[in-house]
């Protein structure tokens, strides 16, 4: 277990609009266990973090006519499990976080836009000798994330789809200590969003238009070439991979 309490200045973006803040400030309270049993183990951790004197304004953004305050606060409660078996070499990680802010032009606390309440991340790899090469294959998926409907009443009123992403890879080992790596993400092509940007005037029929925050490309290829230089020549990458 631990503890501690941290500071921090305000952000540059608001010290130049005013000097009269006290630091932001949080305490945190840690706490983990894992247990190791024939290559089995077995991993829980949880924090709990009180945050005091965070920044708030009244406006969209900061300008120099807001009224700044350190009148902010939230907290975050994040508990994660992880699972592993050797022999079969994969793993199972689950979070959960329960965070509220009340900060920056928030009226209310209320779960930040980039913060996912559950995760969930399965891993698994397997050697194939006959070809040299190991075989895996990753699966994330997310709760949605919070965002503000300029057409519902309400702050941060709606949340996006879950967030599910399907990656495969496939290392090949052209010697011990050379590597022919690749790796494909998002192989379903999934359309994840992460959240919308909204107009700011409405349209004709008083809704206002939204734009979808997506990433730049739904699936992602890698192709790398890995050489581990060691005077143990049995040393490799492969266990990184």
């Amino acid at each position: 277990m631990a503890s501690g309490q941290f500071y921090q200045n305000p952000k540059n973006e608001y010290l130049k609009f005013s000097q009269d803040f006290k630091a932001e400030n949080t305490s945190h309270l840690i706490a983990n266990y894992q247990h190791t049993k024939q290559g089995q183990i077995f991993r829980i951790e949880a924090y709990l973090k009180d945050y005091k004197d965070l920044v708030k304004y009244d406006k969209n953004r900061p300008i120099f006519t807001s009224n700044f305050n350190n009148n902010g606060s939230g907290f975050d409660l994040f508990w994660r499990q992880n699972g592993k078996i050797k022999n079969t070499d994969y793993w199972i990680s689950y979070s959960y976080l329960n965070t509220q802010r009340d900060y920056k032009n928030y009226p209310t606390a209320a779960r930040p836009s980039f913060a996912s309440k559950h995760n969930l991340s399965v891993v698994a790899k397997h050697w194939v000798a006959d070809w040299k090469s190991q075989i895996g294959f990753s699966y994330n998926v997310a709760s949605g994330r919070n965002y503000t409907n300029p057409n519902e009443a309400g702050f941060l009123n709606n949340q996006t789809k879950s967030y599910n992403s399907l990656s495969l890879n496939w290392a090949y080992l052209i010697d011990q200590q050379k590597i022919l790596y690749f790796s494909v993400n998002n192989v379903l092509g999934t359309q994840n969003v992460f959240g919308y940007n909204y107009k700011n005037t409405p349209e004709k029929n008083g809704d206002f238009n939204k734009q979808a925050i997506i990433p730049s490309a739904d699936r992602f290829f890698f192709v790398g070439f890995f050489w581990t230089i060691s005077t143990n020549k049995k040393t490799n990458q492969l266990n990184h991979l």
